[in-house]
């Protein structure tokens, strides 16, 4: 990968996730790389070519990173790797909150250009760890990894990307302004979710 490439993707990506594709502009993006426009046509076409390439960058990495978290996870028992993955996505996302804007900015306008994965797309991986759990008792067996998945991604991005820190500014002191602890209380909340509600006693 070129120099003038791996600079305008990472500048392209700073600019989408600010203002979305309709929003960006040309010349937004090769003043923030320090790059002359025509190189955006040079390497990828168009500005439409561009943002493909930066979703497709931004998907890429994400996917190698959760590769990493799943390999971790497997050596865990469900719970724990549950856990494991759900906590490292949301440092992954609080990192490099790019692309969740881009899908957010997606969503508010309509667009389709960077679809969400497809049921067959889902993190295989992921997928085991939740239905070894069911097996095992320990996840609740009447909720389809489908909903586990959508409700605890959305709940990530939203809270790991935009949401927790400013509601955590707004409350002023307490356990929340650390960010660890935040983390954990969500990812708590999250997993614990899945068990479904405690055995009468």
């Amino acid at each position: 990968m070129t120099d003038s490439r791996t600079r305008l993707l990472d500048a392209a990506a700073e600019e989408f996730a600010r203002h979305g594709l309709k929003g960006t502009r040309v010349q937004s993006i090769v003043q923030r790389a320090g790059v002359n426009e025509r190189m955006i046509y040079h390497h990828f076409g168009s500005k439409d070519g561009l943002y493909a390439a930066v979703v497709d960058h931004l998907r890429r990495r994400a996917g190698t990173a959760m590769a990493a978290l799943l390999a971790e996870a497997e050596l865990l028992p469900p719970y724990l790797a549950m856990r494991r993955v759900l906590t490292g996505m949301f440092d992954g996302f609080r990192a490099d909150p790019y692309l969740p804007a881009i899908f957010a900015h997606e969503g508010l306008s309509g667009q389709d250009v960077a679809p969400f994965p497809t049921t067959q797309e889902l993190p295989p991986g992921l997928r085991a760890i939740y239905e070894a759990g069911q097996r095992d008792g320990v996840f609740r067996p009447d909720l389809p990894f489908e909903i586990a998945y959508l409700t605890s991604i959305g709940a990530i991005v939203g809270l790991a990307g935009w949401f927790a820190p400013r509601f955590a500014g707004s409350l002023g002191p307490g356990p929340w302004t650390d960010p660890v602890h935040l983390r954990d209380q969500i990812i708590g909340q999250l997993v614990d979710g899945l068990t479904g509600p405690p055995a009468a006693g």
